[in-house]
């Protein structure tokens, strides 16, 4: 058996851009067969496992299997030999360690290439553990870890043993055949006249131009030239506080690509990342214009960010017309708007951006998801007349994803996904279409039902777009969740009751049709027995008798706040709770409000005040109001956010992930945070808390390739529901 690869040429995989699927078996060298057989053929039985992220691989029969010839076996243990060798002497973090029989322990400093290409592993044979910060392996992959860890890794000396051993198996030989050479072109790389140091010209052109072809070099050789100059001009920007690996990498990216997604998960810092690669682009004159597109909401942190990272003046547009007017003729480089102030302003922001080099970004982009908003209209306008765009959220799939195509159509033209919508759905989504009445007129309705095609939907989507978790890039500590579950009593039980009779004799007397045409309605009317369990006096404000989640809730605040270093972050969706409790605990706690009609200086100060003062310990919001960008996290170093209680939720899975968000990010320094969930038993609650997992289910698959098995924890116990469950759960 040969192994065809150019001498002198060290063996450079490129890693994998959607997960492998290997297809283990035996693999006979034809040369070796008989040209007619003499006896029938020994057929080795193999059985796939689909146990998803257990490590164990696919079983067969090797008995009988011939051992690795003595030539082959010997090359291979003596490269094996080099690098335990050479890795003894190592001072390094890339360390192969041995977890326990047929499992690698895998350790490394954060580098999303090398995450990425071991992610291209069969999901049989890789686990990631969040406790450990590690990846655990099965010692079948030997060959693909050490390309991917390259050179410069420690292996102790468990894992050398281990390997050795199984190298010898009879396992070993009956798959190796089909990536022997990994091991044996390893020897490259010992080399003393290592080929990849020719590549160290440096020639300040950019990549793929004419002038680097007449130069000589290759496409790949100017990219890799082109990224030194990027990290040389980050290892020497003037940061005013430090940044983080995935963060360095993260402008690596952004600076590296034109149309770019960036979809770190919340708390990660996207802002910081974008900011400073807005100031390098300054300096580097690759732009000289920059329009900032954020929710209003974000448009002071925006402020905080451009301050900390360059020193380009911006100007914040808002306001009535003519004050927008005055602003738009300022002489800076860099405007800050909102998503409402860019549709009133699209003619005059299009030909700003157009006179010169430019770059839009979409901060939270999740805005622009709905192809037929005049907002996302919008956006495209004057995105099309920009060189440069980057659009950032941390939930790009609020619900489906159908959400992913217009973020993307804005963010390149349509590079990623085609220009149209229907063409998208067809390839992407399954979709149930049926009529429903409209006074005198029938009008066809969209079901999204699942997806289609996941793995080219996410191939696409990395194309152009980076996405760290929070697990893998951050020290944060574990996220406790715990429902506490509460009992209706009395005057309430009775009115939950009285009502939901009403909701269920309704949803008995529909068919399956019209139960698919009222979903509105139907969420509606949830929502109304959500207010209920919740606190009647929303409903009527005359209510006198018992509130179960409001008498659980104090006996939870006394409890968490006898420790007075604590402060508390408080969710409900609805407005009336937020006043109602604000009220309420103003007077033992300072507790601040956080809503939707508040203005924007009055929900400024209330963060303000509860990252500043001590003595205001209860962060009261709705989670639409406070979902995004925001740091709730104390300044003074000694009181710490480390508890969030949702007194409600609604079907809303975006704002439930990003609040989360709010408190589990960089800054927290406790050992957990606490999510607590009251929920009211048998009654709604447990419906909307099953169908925003399931929302978050979804997000995952696509975006974060979740195995099966970790998508079940997530998940828990609950499937989604469908009209006989949602009748049994009322």
């Amino acid at each position: 058996m040969g192994f065809k690869y150019k001498q002198n040429k060290p063996y450079r995989p490129p890693a994998p851009k959607k997960p492998i699927r290997l297809a283990f078996g035996l693999v006979e060298d034809p040369l070796s067969k008989p040209a007619v057989p003499q006896t029938p053929p020994v057929v080795h039985q193999f059985e796939k496992q689909e146990i998803v992220g257990t490590l164990t691989l696919k079983k067969f029969n090797v008995d009988g299997v011939k051992l690795l010839t003595e030539k082959h076996l010997q090359r291979i243990l003596v490269n094996l030999r080099k690098i335990y060798e050479e890795g003894r002497s190592y001072n390094t973090n890339t360390i192969i360690d041995l977890l326990s029989e047929n499992i690698l322990k895998i350790s490394f400093n954060f580098n999303q290439s090398v995450i990425d290409r071991i992610k291209g592993l069969d999901r049989n044979e890789r686990l990631w553990d969040p406790e450990s910060k590690s990846w655990h392996v099965f010692i079948g992959c030997i060959d693909d870890l050490f390309d991917i860890l390259g050179r410069g890794l420690k292996i102790t000396d468990e894992a050398y043993e281990a390997m050795v051993e199984f190298i010898q198996s009879s396992y070993y030989a009956a798959v190796a055949p089909g990536k022997l050479g990994k091991l044996i072109f390893r020897e490259n790389l010992y080399a003393d006249d290592d080929p990849a140091s020719e590549l160290g010209r440096k020639v300040t052109v950019a990549p793929g131009s004419q002038l680097a072809m007449q130069a000589g070099l290759t496409l790949s050789a100017v990219q890799e030239n082109h990224l030194n100059l990027i990290r040389a001009q980050i290892a020497n920007f003037p940061f005013k506080r430090k940044p983080f690996s995935h963060q360095i990498l993260g402008m690596e990216f952004l600076l590296q690509n034109p149309c770019a997604a960036l979809l770190d998960e919340m708390g990660c810092g996207k802002s910081f990342q974008i900011a400073s690669s807005i100031a390098m682009l300054f300096d580097r004159k690759e732009i000289t214009r920059c329009l900032i597109v954020a929710p209003k909401s974000l448009i002071k942190t925006w402020q905080d960010e451009l301050k900390m990272a360059c020193d380009v003046s911006y100007t914040v547009i808002e306001g009535l017309p003519a004050l927008r007017k005055k602003q738009l003729a300022s002489n800076h480089s860099i405007f800050l708007i909102h998503y409402e102030g860019l549709r009133l302003e699209k003619e005059t922001l299009a030909q700003w951006v157009s006179e010169n080099p430019s770059l839009i970004v979409f901060d939270e982009s999740q805005r622009i998801k709905n192809i037929n908003a005049l907002t996302t209209i919008s956006a495209k306008y004057v995105r099309s007349k920009a060189s440069r765009c980057f659009i950032a959220t941390g939930s790009p799939i609020a619900n489906r994803p159908i959400d992913l195509f217009a973020q993307y159509l804005v963010m390149d033209n349509g590079n990623t996904f085609g220009t149209q919508f229907p063409a998208f759905k067809n390839k992407f989504c399954h979709i149930e279409m049926y009529e429903i009445s409209q006074g005198r007129k029938r009008i066809k309705v969209e079901k999204f039902l699942g997806i289609k095609n996941a793995e080219e939907l996410r191939e696409r989507i990395w194309a152009t777009s980076l996405r760290r978790l929070k697990t893998e890039v951050l020290d944060l500590p574990p996220i406790l969740s715990k429902d506490f579950r509460v009992e209706l009593q009395g005057l309430q039980k009775t009115l939950y009751a009285k009502y939901r009779d009403n909701v269920r004799s309704e949803l008995e007397n529909m068919s399956e049709e019209e139960f698919r045409k009222q979903g509105n309605n139907i969420v509606v009317k949830l929502l109304r027995l959500s207010q209920i369990a919740s606190n009647p006096g929303l409903l009527d404000e005359k209510y006198q008798g018992p509130c179960a989640k409001i008498t659980e809730l104090d006996e939870i605040l006394e409890d968490v706040f006898s420790d007075d270093t604590k402060k508390i972050i408080l969710w409900s969706h609805f407005v009336g709770n937020v006043n109602f409790l604000q009220d309420k605990y103003s007077e033992p706690w300072n507790a601040v409000a956080h809503t939707g009609e508040m203005s924007s200086e009055e929900r400024n100060q209330s963060v303000e005040r509860f990252q500043n003062d001590p003595t205001c310990k209860l962060f009261i919001a709705t989670p639409q109001s406070a979902k995004e960008g925001l740091t709730l996290l104390p300044k003074d170093g000694v009181t710490k956010a480390d508890t969030m209680i949702y007194l409600d939720l609604n079907f809303d899975a975006s704002s439930y992930i990003q609040s989360q968000a709010r408190f589990h990010r960089i800054g927290q320094t406790s050992e957990k945070c606490l999510v607590i969930h009251l929920v009211a038993e048998t009654t709604v609650d447990e419906y909307i808390k099953k169908t925003i997992v399931d929302k978050v289910q979804l997000a995952a698959q696509i975006l974060d390739d979740a195995s099966q098995e970790e998508l079940q924890k997530l998940r828990g116990e609950g499937v989604a529901l469908n009209r006989f469950e949602l009748l049994q759960a009322l």
